[in-house]
């Protein structure tokens, strides 16, 4: 009679998902929590404005934009000295080649002067600042790598005098480059001011101005950058770092019968998709801004900017997805609340006042700083 077949006995053994990417896979790979949520911290008129504590670090790309004169700048001071104050190296790209140093000192950022004595006159004027930032203008930019020739990948022997689109992104590579090979051993700030300003290779060569040229120029220079941006957020980076880019505006009307406006970004959408944190300065149609006036005997002076600040993207995670607005003034050294303004005037008459002898002076001689009328140019809308 034949014998039941026995089943055969089978060892059972769990499989460890997290032992198997160890061993196998390398450890690093399983560390894909991101740090908790860092900030460069703006002023307080910002964080009420916005209900945001500032800049979020290794989140994309945070952009500002706005017509001319909404504060962008002053956004982009601020920024710059709290980063300086935090330990962060800022990497400022100033391609409109208008960066004011002074400003920017007013402002927060801790910099020195260097002097040089004039031979001739024997008077003492400001040749360079100091301190801990980087800062390429136009013709340093050209200086650092103006010999690349990007549409044949590779270096030439003449140099360039205009920067273009893809020097930007060659240099913040480079940047990243020393950071993890050990040269850079500090967390970065990029900041670009501003997008538009320059165009790139292809339209230079071509001598055409071509938009789509330049729309193409940054998504093809850029796509690398944006995913080591968002990766030094990870908990296994050792620093964290931000791209910061000052947007120049345009508008697209929908048709020729009066439709729909809408406010597009210079440099096509890739830096718009990028972005996770975008700000707007001033209002949409125009700047929509109020204008701080002090006067004296019919003399004007402004002294600042009552502005309108606006979130028009978040992709934050939760709870910093929120979207927000409200106003901040601009001043000689920052932001400031509406509720500030009458101590700031306070404290500052003497330098108004002193200000206002040197642009206006036998004009209004015999007067005193308690003589200062302030006003405010009722011209918000929106």
């Amino acid at each position: 009679m034949a014998q039941p077949l026995k089943k055969k006995e089978v060892k059972s053994k769990t499989f460890d998902i997290n032992e198997f990417k160890k061993e196998k896979l390398g450890g690093n790979i399983s560390k894909v929590a991101d740090k908790e949520i860092e900030w460069i911290i703006m002023p307080k008129a910002y964080r009420e404005a916005l209900h945001l504590p500032g800049i979020p670090m290794g989140r994309g790309v945070f952009s500002v934009r706005g017509w001319s004169d909404t504060g962008k700048s002053t956004l982009k001071n601020c920024a710059i000295a709290s980063a300086m104050r935090q330990g962060i190296l800022p990497v400022i790209f100033e391609t409109e080649g208008n960066f004011d140093f002074q400003y920017a000192k007013d402002c927060g950022m801790d910099i020195t002067p260097v002097y040089e004595t004039d031979e001739e006159t024997g008077e003492e004027k400001i040749v360079d600042w100091e301190g801990n930032f980087v800062l390429f203008t136009n013709k340093g930019i050209c200086e650092y790598c103006g010999d690349m020739d990007y549409l044949q990948g590779k270096r030439v022997t003449k140099k360039r005098t205009t920067p273009v689109i893809e020097d930007i992104a060659f240099i913040i590579k480079s940047f990243l480059d020393m950071q993890d090979n050990g040269e850079l051993p500090m967390p970065l700030l990029f900041l670009w001011d501003s997008v538009g300003s320059v165009e790139s290779q292809k339209s230079l060569v071509s001598k055409t101005g071509n938009n789509q040229f330049d729309a193409g120029a940054i998504a093809s220079s850029f796509k690398d950058i944006f995913p080591r941006i968002s990766a030094s957020k990870e908990v296994g980076s050792p620093y964290t770092n931000t791209l910061f880019v000052v947007n120049k505006i345009w508008q697209d009307v929908m048709n020729s019968m009066g439709g729909a406006v809408s406010i597009e970004n210079s440099g096509g959408k890739t830096l718009y998709y990028a972005t996770r944190l975008g700000i707007h300065c001033g209002g949409t149609a125009k700047a929509a801004t109020k204008k701080l006036k002090a006067t004296l005997k019919g003399k004007e002076y402004q002294y600042g900017t009552i502005t309108k600040i606006s979130v028009y993207k978040n992709q934050l995670p939760t709870p910093y997805n929120i979207t927000y607005s409200g106003t901040m003034c601009c001043v000689h050294n920052g932001i400031i609340t509406e509720e500030e303004l009458d101590e700031y005037k306070k404290t500052q008459i003497p330098i108004i006042f002193e200000k206002m002898k040197g642009l206006f002076g036998e004009e209004i001689k015999d007067t005193k700083a308690e003589d200062i009328v302030f006003t405010e140019e009722d011209s918000i809308e929106e």
